[in-house]
């Protein structure tokens, strides 16, 4: 019963990492119920309350500011921005045409406000739900004093709960954020477990879910410290927080790679898969030091099972990952005390930004939403979009009701809200519209069942709005689904529900979002491709700066934080993936791209691998004396310049293909020799030296997809001790998806295996070739029919793809 429940709150933590949603919804209910309380107390009419109810909530939800003099300046903007809204609603009731133009003005002054976000996006949407809430309760002059005090007061109990009941804790929410942290590293050794004693397609993607999301919690905890500690104590724990996400990584990698590979004997599969429980254990468990002792007997059963499997023969991949289970469990142990024991006696209460020094400041992130590199800005754009999306709404929204026609336009308008292209904002009409829908069907049921029980109609309303704001990170179209149920549970309240109530809010919802529709794609479009062409340039941008001081770091002991500059690279790839989302959707009209986009992220999501590799073990002057790195590096970022150049970047026009040249590892010894140990003292070089080898092909692997078609220049070879050909290739499917469960085997013309290799996430596979030759490239998969082609290979590298199609999908 204990690992259940435990297993319960594994899963909660890991799902909202410092439990940030859930504090923020508690504060946000709370903000409601007080509101709720204190007006009802007045005596106030029951339209008074709700607007005090619709103020309280939305500044609950939306001041985000990260110091406390930043929301209290936020707080006292804000009843004047709501208090002009409701004066100018009242006012303008007996003349309908004018108020609507108001109506426009109040919305192009919100979306243009979002440039100063997050303060401005607050005082916007604030004003635009005030305003828009006259309309819904059709407000007069002569009850604008009682709506005026319920703003006063509503707005005075959120921030009761946002500085009092309900506040912001940085320390315990880094605290949290470590639980989830472990909570996630224990489930992705969790399923890598499953994932080697019984193998299918659904535990290989799991265990990729299970990386991307240990990857968002580690950058989570960065985040919470950057604001919160001194520079040296940061780049300590920094550097603790990467080193176990990527022997995690490192740990997923060579299970995905094992099951690959060639049949295990039942002793040996029983055996790793002991080992990878007992990790379990060891990754998740509380680090109290009151069970310090526990993890020693973790580590001593985990060798016991290391000396029982050692008297096994161990295969190549069977030892790779058992490496990744050590190195993992010595991460843990090691980095336990210093990030988890000493964090909260040096975590300061709120000291924002200590960690950037005075210089970097200006070059600090922006919060705000990205702008267009030249014309209007973004904010400036939508603006007018919102407003001409809107007029439709209202011209639209009349035609099916005089009295409703305002859903339509909160319809038009949330669809601008945090988008950066027209895909962007149709995905989010759609999403609204099918949240409205299925909360329409709920909310009949729910209203229908309750019906003239008041008390518990307000405990569900109350839940409702928890919910929305709970799931509002996560998916938009569930929170429109628990807010559109809200709002039939309001109507049963006030008296006025009716199922036909109902169905017009979702005509109005549709005819809203056709609206914001039809002028995101004609009024000074964003175009979704030209946003994922500028993103994926900031990626390779800030690859190419890494590239080079890197180099730096490694020859001349130049001063860089090459961790800090790994996640920059991160976060430029979650920008880009967020704007690949309308053309990756499963609505989007781009199927034809979507393929291709995958592939793209897939590449660049291994390069920031990579990446993070070589920040996490590059240390200063230890590549001094090696002459072919300058070479190398030159190569990759001369190549990274000509894609910039390729995909809108400021390079100009370069040349029309990239260069391929040796790999730095081969130089020391091929890959496929190199299974078994390694010098200890070399163990680092090595790993940094396959670290560009990666880097290297994976730029290389860009040129097809980005535009630079198939002709790639091989360097001139250097004069070196040994010299290794090298085979590099992608492994897809029929339909151009990688493929990761194949095993791809190299043999010679007397039938004598010469390499091997199973593909990277991404597809991608090496095979380092001791000598020129002909060979004969063996592949297959689970489920696949196998291929056999011969290749010829010379002193340079040689490309060679593979297809294996499904066995049902053969014959096609």
């Amino acid at each position: 019963m204990r690992h259940a429940f435990d297993a319960v709150l594994d899963r909660f933590a890991a799902a909202d990492p410092g439990t940030l949603r859930l504090r923020q919804a508690i504060r946000t209910a709370v903000s409601v119920v007080l509101a709720i309380a204190v007006l009802a107390l007045l005596g106030l009419p029951i339209t008074t309350i709700m607007l005090g109810t619709i103020v309280a909530m939305m500044s609950a939800m939306s001041v985000n500011d990260k110091t406390v003099r930043g929301r209290a300046g936020t707080f006292l903007l804000l009843p004047v921005s709501a208090g002009v809204s409701i004066t100018a609603g009242a006012l303008l009731e007996p003349w309908p045409l004018v108020g609507d133009g108001v109506f426009l003005v109040i919305i192009f002054v919100a979306v243009y406000l979002r440039r100063y976000a997050p303060r401005g996006f607050a005082v916007g949407m604030v004003a635009f739900m005030t305003f828009f809430f006259s309309l819904f309760i059709r407000a007069t002059v002569t009850q604008l004093p009682t709506l005026l005090l319920a703003i006063v007061v509503a707005l005075g109990c959120s921030a009761l709960s946002h500085f009092v009941l309900v506040p912001r804790r940085p320390r315990l929410s880094l605290r949290r954020i470590v639980v989830a942290f472990r909570a996630r590293l224990g489930q992705l050794v969790d399923a890598a477990a499953h994932l080697v004693e019984d193998p299918d397609d659904r535990r290989h993607e799991q265990v990729r879910k299970r990386v991307t999301r240990l990857h968002e919690c580690a950058l989570m905890i960065e985040t919470e410290l950057v604001e919160l500690v001194e520079p040296a104590q940061f780049d300590q724990w920094q550097q603790d927080v990467v080193d176990i996400e990527l022997t995690g990584e490192r740990l997923a990698l060579a299970a995905r790679r094992l099951v690959a590979g060639a049949e295990l004997t039942p002793e040996l599969r029983a055996g790793l898969v002991a080992e990878l429980h007992e990790l379990r254990l060891l990754a998740g468990r509380d680090p109290r030091p009151a069970l310090v002792y526990e993890d020693d007997m973790s580590i001593s059963r985990l060798s016991e099972i290391g000396r029982q499997l050692d008297a096994i023969d161990n295969p190549p991949h069977v030892t790779r990952l058992r490496r990744a289970i050590r190195e993992l469990a010595v991460s843990i142990t090691t980095a336990r005390a210093e990030l988890e024991s000493d964090m909260l006696a040096a975590v300061t209460q709120e000291q924002p930004g200590r960690h950037r020094r005075p210089d970097e400041a200006a070059s600090a992130p922006s919060s705000t939403p990205p702008e267009a590199r030249s014309g209007l800005r973004l904010t400036t754009r939508q603006a007018i979009q919102a407003v001409i999306g809107a007029g439709l709404a209202i011209l639209g929204g009349e035609l099916v009701s005089t009295q409703r026609w305002y859903w339509a336009v909160i319809t038009a308008f949330l669809v601008f809200a945090n988008t950066t292209s027209r895909g962007d904002i149709l995905i989010r009409g759609f999403r609204r519209t099918v949240g409205t829908l299925l909360g329409i069907l709920a909310g009949m049921v729910a209203a229908t069942l309750v019906s003239g029980q008041s008390t518990l109609i307000l405990i569900l309303i109350i839940g409702c709005v928890s919910l929305g704001v709970y799931v509002v990170q996560v998916s938009y179209g569930l929170m429109t689904f628990f807010m559109t149920m809200m709002l039939a549970l309001l109507y049963s309240l006030i008296g006025t529900f009716t199922p036909e109530v109902l169905v017009l809010r979702l005509e109005e919802t549709i005819i809203g979002a056709l609206g914001g529709g039809i002028a995101a794609v004609l009024v000074l479009p964003t175009k979704t491709r030209a946003i994922i062409k500028e993103d994926v340039a900031a990626v390779l941008q800030a690859l190419r700066r890494f590239i080079q001081d890197a180099v730096g770091l490694l020859r001349d002991a130049d001063s860089v934080d090459l961790i800090d500059q790994s996640r920059e690279i991160d976060k430029k790839l979650a920008e880009l993936r967020k704007a690949a989302e309308p053309m990756t959707h499963a609505i989007s009209p781009y199927r034809n791209q979507r393929s291709e986009l995958r592939h793209v992220l897939a590449i660049l999501a291994s390069a920031a691998y990579y990446a993070r590799t070589l920040a996490a073990n590059a240390e200063p002057a230890l590549l001094t004396a090696d002459p072919r790195l300058p070479r190398t590096s030159g190569r990759i970022a001369e190549n990274l310049s000509r894609l910039i150049g390729v995909v809108g970047g400021d390079d100009g026009m370069p040349e029309r293909k990239v260069v391929a040249g040796d790999a730095l590892s081969t130089h020391v010894r091929p890959r496929h020799l190199a299974e078994g140990g390694v010098e200890p003292e070399d163990a680092v070089g090595r790993r940094i030296m396959a670290g560009f080898d990666h880097l290297d092909e994976l730029v290389v692997a860009l040129a097809r997809p980005l535009g630079l078609g198939d002709d790639t220049e091989t360097e001139p070879a250097e004069e070196v001790d040994t010299v290794t050909s090298r085979l590099l290739g992608q492994v897809r499917d029929g339909s151009g998806a990688p493929v990761v469960d194949a095993a791809l085997t190299l043999v010679d013309g007397k039938g004598r295996q010469v390499g091997k290799s199973a593909p990277a996430d991404d597809g991608r596979y090496r095979i380092e070739v001791p000598e020129s030759g002909t060979y004969l490239l063996i592949a297959s998969g689970p489920g696949r029919h196998p291929s056999a082609d011969l290749v010829t290979v010379g002193a340079g590298p040689l490309t060679r793809d593979i297809v294996l199609d499904e066995e049902r999908d053969a014959w096609r």
